[in-house]
């Protein structure tokens, strides 16, 4: 189905060997849940591919509007970690986190796979220039079969780059920036690791040669409580 809201904040990363059952424990049962009960964040899902070489974990937090990002609860709660948080925190590593504006969103349902292909804009070539060339791309993704939702969003590294509590807790972020990122539906991790190919194929041939292209498995999904 299409993303919930204009916004979201997505994330990249690994985590230490010795702390991945607790950081499992932590995200499942205080983060997503801390992080859904702040107001504008709608739905929230954690990917998981441990046959990746690197940043087999990654999440995505849907919001209102990237204005959801900046809201005082949330900034207060990244300069406030709960100590479970600063306990899982320092077992970040490769940790890439950027808030986006939705370009484009449809799609059925939620999909138990995903690809997510994070590149840069050719020199020259603006957002809406972009969007022209990738609309054939998507519109041919959205037909496929074995693929539930497709979504294109720009990133917006201004609305997250602020320095918090958090952030310091975690060893400095060097992940490569990116402009655009296409985050593609599957009915399962198999598919998606059979489509992530032909869409780095397809963005390759329209220009968009700096790609990295990652599947994920969808280990968890939780909606705001319609009640707090």
């Amino acid at each position: 189905m299409a993303l919930k809201g204009s916004a979201f904040i997505i994330m990249w990363h690994d985590i230490t060997a010795d702390a991945d059952a607790e950081y499992n424990r932590w995200h499942t049962q205080q983060h997503m849940p801390e992080r859904l009960d702040h107001p504008g964040f709608l739905r929230s899902r954690r990917g998981i591919n441990r046959e990746l070489d690197r940043q087999i974990y990654f999440t995505c937090y849907e919001g209102e509007t990237p204005e959801t990002f900046n809201s005082v609860e949330y900034q207060n709660s990244l300069n406030n970690p709960t100590d479970w948080t600063r306990q899982v925190a320092p077992a970040f590593r490769n940790f890439l986190r950027v808030a986006c504006t939705v370009l484009r969103s449809g799609g059925r349902g939620v999909g138990g796979g995903l690809v997510t292909t994070r590149f840069s804009l050719p020199a020259g070539l603006s957002e809406a220039d972009a969007m022209t060339r990738l609309l054939p791309i998507i519109d041919a993704l959205e037909q496929h079969d074995l693929i539930s939702a497709v979504h294109l969003a720009a990133a917006r590294p201004a609305v997250s780059g602020q320095a918090t509590s958090e952030t310091s807790l975690r060893p400095p972020m060097h992940e490569a920036p990116f402009d655009l990122v296409l985050f593609v539906e599957t009915i399962g991790l198999p598919e998606a690791q059979a489509a992530a190919p032909a869409i780095a194929a397809a963005l390759t041939a329209a220009g968009f040669t700096d790609q990295i292209v990652q599947p994920y498995a969808v280990a968890y999904t939780l909606e705001r409580r319609d009640a707090l």
